[in-house]
């Protein structure tokens, strides 16, 4: 192993992207297509960081593990970027995000039928193709591919922009922020572009990386302190411009909106769209989306998922003290009641409840015994 300093600036700007994704995808936020999208682009940025340090380190016995599936998480850089700034576009919500990540899907597929061709052929079994050339044809059509695809979305995102530009209430913190990350994409999408596409016009070897590698750590650590701080002044001044509204809003009307939630989760059931949004709730209950916001987080000092969130545990406690349900399981009476992730509901009712499902399921059946 060869640990010398550009490794070492390599290796801590992977670990990181690695902690600060990681921060942010568990991180509360109302918005969750923003902070997961961002999460997924920056873990995907370390995933990469870590490829650069086995080679830049010499670990190459260790290289097997970037191997297995090459060019698979890089075409969800693309997707996650969009869906980053579609995020700020609230008024429109995005249903099923999985969507845009189909070329991650794709190519994940290809690679596992192209992992069994070589088992077989290991094991003295006879493919149709050679795996050898099988993995030169992957490798050279999905490398371009993927600029492509990232190109796609790159381009989708700035018509985004521009429509977010237009909207007046958007804060100009969000489309300055936005405006840089663009700009900055941009100049990476262009190294991208030249690293892939010069060799079919010049003879360079592997030295092509050498540049967007060295690029791409010093954008990780770009990416990770600037949009920390960046999420942090939107948060805010998103917080404070709620506040004033709330201010401005009337008793009567204050009122009237927490009766109508009231209704829409308790004789609606609302809660049981997992894929509910605050857009889609004051929609059904005839307010501004700002308004609905507005009354959760200052009126009843919660957020968005927070408060369905405690209805949809209301329901799985229900639920779980229904004899009816013994045969059913906990992750599967979670997602009868709303709840669409594991990791979600589990976070979820422990924080309702103070305990976890599992510890409330057999406290249950020890009351009943």
């Amino acid at each position: 192993m060869k640990l010398d300093v550009f490794s070492l600036i390599v290796l801590l700007g992977a670990l990181q992207a690695l902690f600060f994704g990681l921060y942010l995808y568990f991180s509360p936020n109302d918005n969750k297509l923003q902070k997961r999208s961002l999460a997924f682009f920056i873990l995907i940025l370390s995933y990469n960081g870590f490829e650069t340090l086995n080679w830049s380190s010499e670990l190459f016995q260790f290289m097997y593990l970037f191997n297995l599936f090459p060019f698979v998480l890089i075409f969800g850089l693309g997707p996650s970027f969009y869906l980053y700034v579609r995020s700020f576009r609230t008024t429109v919500p995005v249903r099923n995000a999985w969507r845009y990540y189909m070329f991650v899907w794709a190519a994940f597929t290809i690679r596992a039928s192209l992992l069994v061709i070589w088992i077989l052929h290991v094991n003295g079994k006879q493919a149709i193709l050679d795996p050898f050339l099988l993995d030169a044809w992957y490798g050279t059509i999905l490398e371009p591919l993927s600029v492509i695809v990232f190109t796609v979305f790159y381009l989708m995102a700035l018509r985004e922009y521009r429509l977010l530009t237009r909207m007046p209430e958007e804060e100009k913190t969000v489309t300055r922020w936005l405006k840089l990350l663009l700009a900055v994409m941009g100049v990476f999408a262009l190294l991208w572009i030249c690293t892939v596409g010069l060799p079919f016009f010049m003879n360079i070897g592997a030295e092509k990386y050498y540049v967007i590698e060295i690029a791409l750590v010093v954008f990780i650590y770009w990416i990770g302190y600037t949009s920390y701080h960046r999420t942090r002044v939107i948060y805010i001044t998103q917080q404070k411009k709620t506040q004033s509204y709330f201010d401005n809003l009337s008793s009567e009307e204050v009122e009237s909106c927490i009766k109508a939630l009231q209704q829409a989760m308790e004789k609606d059931k609302l809660y049981l769209d997992p894929e509910l949004t605050t857009a889609s709730l004051a929609a059904h209950i005839g307010v501004h989306s700002k308004t609905l916001s507005a009354v959760l987080n200052q009126g009843l000092q919660k957020g968005f998922s927070e408060y369905v969130n405690t209805w949809r545990v209301e329901a799985v406690k229900q639920m779980i003290l229904d004899p009816a349900n013994r045969k059913m399981t906990i992750t599967g009476i979670a997602y009868d009641c709303g709840f669409n992730s594991q990791p979600t509901f589990q976070r979820a009712f422990k924080a309702v409840t103070g305990q976890t499902p599992r510890d409330f399921m057999q406290n249950t059946i020890q009351i009943r015994n």
